[in-house]
């Protein structure tokens, strides 16, 4: 009984073991996948004018053209998109960890309510600023096709750095780094 137990407890350990590789593997892929699609389908690349989205904060109408006086860093988000909640923290580090202003762009229009924007931000410290694309620009002017979907936009509004997908805040300082910031 006890030979049963052990072959039987080995198992599911070997199993978890190939279901964690797989899980990594097919994020990767899937990852690989999605960037290759926003390329194929003209999707915003490094280099390209950043569109100037008349975004929302504290219930008031700006311009993303209106921060744009320095590199920021731009993260587009949901509060449905697992990812997106993960990276909170990393971009808390990198905002906290350097001058390089960061707004989280939440693309409202893919929310049910917002109001489930809001309690989601009164439960998770968020420690840089949440606009609100409540106009659906977002998806549309950054081809977004999948979230998160972080940018780095430089003094003269051009983009400078991309990434779809969570970020590290090691990920953000080597694409800084990478522009010479």
């Amino acid at each position: 009984m006890k030979k049963y137990v052990f072959y039987l407890v080995i198992a599911v350990v070997l199993s978890g073991i190939a279901y964690t590789s797989y899980n990594a593997y097919q994020t990767k892929q899937d990852q690989q996948q999605i960037q290759a699609k926003q390329q194929a389908e003209g999707g915003l690349e490094t280099g390209m004018k950043a569109p100037d989205l008349e975004i929302e904060q504290d219930g008031q109408p700006i311009r993303l053209s209106d921060l744009t006086d320095q590199l920021i860093v731009i993260n587009f988000w949901a509060t449905w998109c697992p990812p997106c909640r993960q990276e909170i923290p990393e971009l808390n580090a990198f905002s906290e960890s350097t001058s390089i202003p960061v707004y989280g762009i939440n693309v409202t229009t893919s929310e049910r309510r917002l109001t489930d924007v809001e309690e989601f931000l009164k439960k998770t410290p968020v420690d840089y600023p949440v606009l609100y694309d409540t106009k659906g620009q977002s998806e549309k002017e950054y081809r977004l096709l999948a979230m998160p979907a972080t940018y780095l936009i430089d003094e003269t509004g051009t983009i400078v750095g991309k990434h779809v997908g969570p970020v590290t805040e090691e990920m953000l300082k080597e694409m800084v780094q990478k522009i010479g910031g």
